[in-house]
């Protein structure tokens, strides 16, 4: 049995009680419970059962919503006589019946206290919260005010206003790992530096060191056009923020073997425990000279952790990357990419936007968060940019953040303008003229261009056509 808990709660519902159990969800998220919910864990495709077995494995709490409708339900038979099975005394796990209506109830369930919610009573709300909440961890509560700064660039682990999904719950099990490699995987603007972060954290919280290699404003072109200078700077910035003696301290790196000999040799034997580095932003080594012999260094020092007489097994690696990992290398047994846990940022859901509105205190209306969905069709950072325009400094009201949305002097305008910089500065016309014939014939001529697009967070695949990511960048690159 697991204790390495990756929900607090599991709610065993039937679909007939679906709107009532989704409020006890959201009630029970916002107040910084972890939640396992159907539809907000099972993604399609999934495997159904798997992911069922998986929720009631590694959820603390059990709740089952009992109501006439779920007494007769196969798949709530099967979740309350799984954990029932797995803890017959009701102590390590805790399960709770919740009812919701009058129902007469197994011999079983009967001998189990229960909280009444038929009327969907706060106060016992409040009660059921706090026997959910983990007596060693400080829960969110509704009355926490969200920090109003510009939603630009990584959140901090405690940002109040930070969404959880099912990525942060894989990247905080490997943290309790002695040492694992993780690869991060999503477009930009996505929030994979925010998971790496919150991985770090949780790594120094298991009493581990880490190192944060951010590679988009960690070295200048200049070094990175020069593999030694790259791998001797690397070097540096490890051994810095170590803080390790000078005795300590890397000579000038000349070849890889080399760095690998002082990462082994003299920083992992001078260090108790653990130690993680982190990669951030890696697309930066796309087509370097140097790229193939980079990753498979890192391959490298993954395939040496197996073996428990050397010093790597205390080595982690996280790796934070945008486009394909097959675009970086294409011989698989050198490829850091293909081992360890990869995790892959999904776009948010319309139940998580949800909750970033009560969080920013916005006020939409249920419909209109689907039109907010229909234009950004969930998309992290502009999701979080379209209820600060709402929110903050300056602010706009719903009708006219719709109507200016596609606007360079929109509540989007700076973040548009960027995206257009990049395609025309990096690539002069050839991916904005890439851009253009996604948005309006929903092909593209070269399939590199595609996988920049798709990189940049601008476009994917969807079965035989290319679209774009949502309709604020159709609209903007089809005015162009």
């Amino acid at each position: 049995m697991s204790t390495n808990f990756l929900w607090d709660v599991f709610l065993s519902h039937s679909s007939h009680d679906k709107q009532r159990v989704r409020l006890l969800a959201e009630h029970l998220r916002d107040a910084g419970l972890r939640v396992w919910l159907d539809e907000w864990v099972i993604e399609p495709g999934d495997d159904i059962y798997g992911a069922i077995e998986d929720g009631l494995e590694y959820s603390r709490i059990l709740i089952l919503c009992i109501s006439k409708a779920a007494m007769d339900a196969d798949w709530v038979k099967l979740e309350r006589n799984t954990t029932l099975f797995r803890d017959p005394q009701n102590k390590e796990r805790r399960f709770i019946p919740l009812m919701l209506e009058d129902v007469s109830c197994p011999a079983v369930i009967r001998r189990l206290a229960y909280i009444d919610w038929r009327d969907g009573d706060l106060e016992r709300l409040q009660k059921l919260i706090q026997v959910c909440r983990p007596t060693t961890r400080k829960a969110k509560t509704k009355s926490q005010k969200p920090a109003m700064t510009p939603p630009t660039g990584a959140m901090s682990p405690n940002n109040p206003l930070y969404i959880e999904r099912e990525a942060d719950i894989y990247a905080m099990a490997a943290a309790q790992q002695r040492a694992e490699t993780i690869i991060i995987k999503a477009p930009r603007q996505m929030g994979k530096s925010s998971v790496l972060i919150r991985y770090l954290s949780a790594c120094r919280a298991r009493g581990k060191k880490t190192v944060f290699l951010d590679l988009a404003s960690l070295l200048t072109d200049e070094e990175m056009s020069d593999y030694p200078s790259f791998l001797t700077v690397l070097a540096r910035e490890i051994w810095n923020q170590l803080g390790e003696s000078r005795e300590t301290a890397p000579p000038r790196i000349q070849r890889q073997p080399e760095l690998a000999k002082y990462v082994e040799g003299t920083l992992l034997s001078a260090i108790d425990g653990s130690l993680v580095i982190a990669f951030d932003e890696m697309d930066r080594v796309l087509g370097r000279r140097y790229q193939e012999d980079f990753f498979s260094m890192l391959r490298y020092w993954h395939n040496q952790r197996a073996d428990p007489c050397l010093r790597w097994q205390k080595l982690g690696l996280a790796i934070a990357i945008s486009t394909e990992p097959y675009l970086f290398i294409e011989d698989v047994l050198r490829s850091p990419f293909n081992v360890g846990l990869n995790i892959e940022l999904r776009l948010f859901n319309e139940a998580e936007c949800q909750r970033l509105n009560r969080l920013y205190r916005a006020k939409l209306k249920q419909s209109q968060i689907r039109k907010l969905m229909n234009l950004l069709n969930g998309h992290p950072h502009l999701i979080h940019l379209a209820l600060y325009s709402l929110t903050g400094p300056n602010s706009m009201d719903f009708p006219s953040l719709l109507k200016r949305a596609a606007a360079k002097d929109g509540p989007f305008g700076a973040h548009l303008r960027a995206l257009e910089y990049k395609l025309t500065d990096e690539t002069g016309e050839q991916v904005l003229a890439a851009m253009k014939q996604i948005v309006n014939k929903g092909t593209v001529s070269k399939r590199s261009d595609f996988f920049r697009l798709y990189s940049a967070g601008l476009a994917y695949q969807d079965g035989d056509r290319i679209v774009t990511t949502n309709e604020l960048y159709a609209s903007f690159f089809r005015s162009l």
